[in-house]
């Protein structure tokens, strides 16, 4: 499977090489995301069920990202997740269900393309 590049993630996202280094070992599953910070187990925890993984992936990257929890919206490419970076037209990391990939996007433009 495809994942965006540590040197995309870092240049997008406007994070250390470390740093993209790990979110790109929590998209191809080289690191565990229950063990880098808090915000992934404590929404295990808090679930009733095991929520998917890719989820539980987002709530790693949203901590280490620094962003405002996990999102999600439909559009003409399926439906996503992604890190609310506050801005619809920041990049961000968004994972989409239909096929099953994490993708470095603005969550604006996937929404403002599936109006037109």
């Amino acid at each position: 499977m495809n994942y965006p590049s540590v040197k995309r993630i870092s240049e997008c996202l406007s994070v250390e090489n470390a740093i993209a280094k790990q979110i790109r070992g929590i998209m191809d599953g080289s690191t565990d995301p229950l063990t880098v910070g808090t915000k992934a187990s404590q929404y295990v925890k808090d679930c009733f069920n095991r929520p998917d993984q890719h989820v539980v992936k987002l709530y790693a990257i949203d901590e280490l990202c620094e962003t405002y929890g996990v999102e999600g919206f439909g559009s003409v490419y399926g439906t996503a997740d992604y890190c609310n970076t506050g801005d619809s037209y920041t990049p961000t990391v968004l994972y989409f269900s239909h096929s099953r990939r994490f993708r470095i996007g603005c969550q604006g433009d996937y929404v403002k393309s599936s109006k037109n």
